[in-house]
């Protein structure tokens, strides 16, 4: 058996191995490999039928490979009468190669003469040269057609063994070790794009992200690194069809304010409506005028309305009722009723506060209260509020308070909660129809800082009936001192981009207990300082302007500027004339500094 074995990778593109047989170089049949090789092995085997010679000559051969990039095998073989020449051309790609094998049968004459020391085999007959190749791939795909690669090489190297054969089988194994590395070729990425179908989608729960770990063990670790191999727990969750977006998580809404703001029209259509009942029994309630007010600084809504008969006066008295202006509702108490008769007339009316007035006197009691442990701004509110009916909405900023930091005296339920919203600044706003009381911030946005704030609401000069203008002349401070009581904080509240010398009147609070009570309040203090320009403006009550609540900001826009102020109170008034017309106006009074 004859092995030859190479240390180092080919450095030509032809192969360096030539299989010869005498002295004959006819053609014969090419190879076809199928899948490229991946180990270091020769894939040329050349076998003769028959048992092993005793004598094998041993052939080593050491050249160098250069890496390629196509395969190409062509084996060619002329037979004779008396001797055959395999010719074998092979070509190393630039991946890695696996075994392949080929391999050659023939029958041989048993009777062989001697021409010197040459022994030459006599073939009776020849059959045709059996070939198997096989190429694995565990990267690429098969490729079925047929590549014939020319080799160009700067010098070509040809290896020729001679062997001399001994008794009357020759057998001869040529072996042949390959060198290559594999390089990229393309990069293939598969995106999913479709609405998928609803699934159970399940993931690794406290898995590692997916990547590369690199273990090194040259170096002790203190503590041991521990390894778990065994399968985490998996959370499943219902994935909702449409798209790649978890069903499960919070997706943030488009916090983004719009103003309401009416469109520009050459003429408005006003068909305004007026109804009256009672809410306990649906009572029908005639009226013939009708007006509520609300300022900043009240618990309740007050007003006044005007009945048609004494009748009517008589079944509004003492009860709630709900009056319906232009589709907006208004919950509110008749009471202290008033009668004024003149000659041949006669009129009964009362007077309106609105449904949260039920919490004061006199149709609340007065109690006492001290909070018994520690709780949060909005839990002393939702105090005031216990067995009323009521909800509370806290819009300001919620903070701590100790145990027993704040109490009262005397004070009915909806004295007690307006209490404590103007100790850190705030103000209370009615839902009466769901029974929702809101503290709101007095200034949601400061007067020096209106500039930068988007509009509430947004008045044009078309729907403007009525504007009047006045100022009010007053010191203004940038700084004020903020305090609590026994468990509370001090601070010093400044107004931003001042020097903060000019100090208002120190505020001692038993509900500044945090920082950011004193903020709030602070604030509130140095919005209300300075010179302020106040304007009462008188519009309409439409479909697309509804009514204006107290501490909006409001835009009032005059061709191409705008002018922005904090709406300190809001009414609604609604009449009938004798020939049954009726007007609606809403009339609000806004605030700004000078």
């Amino acid at each position: 058996m004859t092995k030859l074995s190479f240390l180092a990778p080919y450095a030509v593109n032809y192969s360096p191995v030539k299989a010869q047989f005498g002295h004959s170089e006819e053609q014969a049949n090419p190879l076809r490999f199928t899948e490229p090789y991946s180990v270091n092995t020769s894939p040329l085997t050349i076998r003769f039928e028959g048992s092993d010679v005793d004598t094998t000559v041993g052939v080593f051969t050491q050249t160098d490979w250069d890496s390629q990039k196509s395969v190409g095998v062509l084996s060619e073989s002329a037979w004779q009468s008396k001797r055959v020449t395999p010719f074998v051309e092979i070509v190393c790609p630039a991946i890695r190669l696996k075994v392949v094998t080929y391999e050659l049968v023939c029958t041989w004459q048993p009777s062989l003469f001697r021409k010197g020391n040459e022994v030459v085999y006599a073939f009776a007959q020849l059959k045709p040269i059996f070939s198997k190749i096989t190429l694995a791939d565990t990267t690429l795909s098969r490729v079925s057609s047929e590549l014939r690669t020319i080799w160009s090489a700067s010098s070509n190297i040809m290896t020729t063994t001679s062997f001399s054969w001994f008794g009357m089988l020759a057998s001869s194994i040529v072996d042949t070790n390959w060198d290559s590395s594999a390089s990229t070729i393309a990069t293939k990425i598969k995106i999913a794009y479709a609405p998928r179908e609803p699934e159970y989608i399940c993931v690794w729960a406290s898995h590692p992200l997916p990547g590369i770990v690199h273990m090194a063990f040259e170096q002790a670790s203190n503590p041991p690194l521990e390894m778990r191999f065994e399968i985490p727990d998996k959370i499943c969750y219902w994935g909702l069809p449409g798209g790649l977006i978890r069903s499960g998580d919070d997706v943030p809404t488009l916090d983004r304010k719009i103003p309401i703001e009416p469109q520009i029209q050459r003429a408005y259509i006003m068909q305004p409506t007026i109804t009256c009942k009672r809410l306990s029994d649906d009572t029908d309630i005639l009226i013939t005028s009708f007006s509520h007010s609300l300022e900043r600084g009240q618990f309740a809504a007050t007003g006044s309305i005007r009945f048609c008969s004494r009748i009517d006066m008589e079944r509004a008295i003492g009860h709630e009722i709900i009056v319906s202006i232009n589709g907006y509702e208004y919950v509110v108490i008749c009471e202290q009723p008033s009668t004024s008769n003149n000659f041949n007339s006669a009129s009964y009316s009362a007077s309106i506060r609105g449904r949260f007035a039920l919490l004061s006197t006199p149709y609340a009691r007065e109690t006492n209260y001290t909070n018994p442990t520690a709780k949060t701004l909005a839990g002393i509110m939702s105090d005031t509020l216990t067995n009323t009916g009521w909800t509370i909405d806290n819009q300001m900023v919620d903070y701590a308070i100790p145990k027993g930091a704040f109490s009262y005296r005397g004070l009915t339920p909806a004295s007690a909660l307006l209490r404590v919203a103007q100790s850190i600044g705030g103000i209370l706003d009615f839902d009466d129809i769901n029974k929702t009381v809101s503290v709101i911030p007095e200034w949601p946005v400061t007067p020096w800082d209106t500039d930068n704030a988007v509009c509430d609401v947004i008045l044009n000069d078309s729907l403007i009936l009525e504007h009047n203008t006045r100022q009010t002349v007053s010191p203004e401070h940038t700084a004020v001192f903020v305090r609590g009581e026994q468990q509370g904080v001090a601070c010093k509240v400044k107004r931003t981009g001042t020097l903060g010398d000019q100090y208002a009147y120190d505020v001692v609070d038993s509900l500044i207990t945090d920082n950011q009570a004193a903020r709030q309040r602070g604030t509130c203090e140095l919005a209300r300082s300075g010179s302020k320009q106040i304007s009462e403006i008188r519009t309409k009550l439409t479909a697309s302007l509804p009514p204006i609540r107290p501490g909006m900001l409001i835009g009032i826009r005059y061709s191409d500027s705008l002018y922005k102020a904090t709406c300190d109170s809001a009414s609604i008034s609604a009449s009938i004339n004798a020939q049954g017309a009726i007007t609606v106006n809403q009339i609000i009074r806004v605030v700004s500094n000078a």
